[in-house]
């Protein structure tokens, strides 16, 4: 019973409603995180290697032996790897 009366209480005061006003106040002397793209870059991590792309040989042959190990770890599943036999044996991806 005694829990009824304050949250009727809390009701009546606004407190969720001050709270909330509080929050958007906090929010809103923030400094803002927009960044305008073309002029402005985000910091980069030092580990940034850039866009995927298989290595290759110094000849130009790709290194890849299309085990698709990778395809099959790839968790957003954007990998895909088709492999094709050659006359040596070997595989082509």
């Amino acid at each position: 019973m005694f829990q009824r009366i304050g949250q009727a209480m809390k009701g009546a005061a606004l407190m969720d409603f001050a709270g909330a006003l509080g929050l958007g106040l906090k929010y809103m002397v923030r400094p803002k995180a927009t960044v305008i793209y073309p002029n402005e870059r985000n910091p980069q991590s030092p580990r940034f290697r850039g866009e995927h792309a298989l290595r290759r040989y110094p000849n130009g042959e790709e290194r890849c032996i299309a085990c698709k190990l990778c395809e099959a770890i790839c968790p957003a599943q954007a990998i895909t790897i088709e492999a094709e036999p050659r006359e040596d044996g070997s595989r082509r991806t």
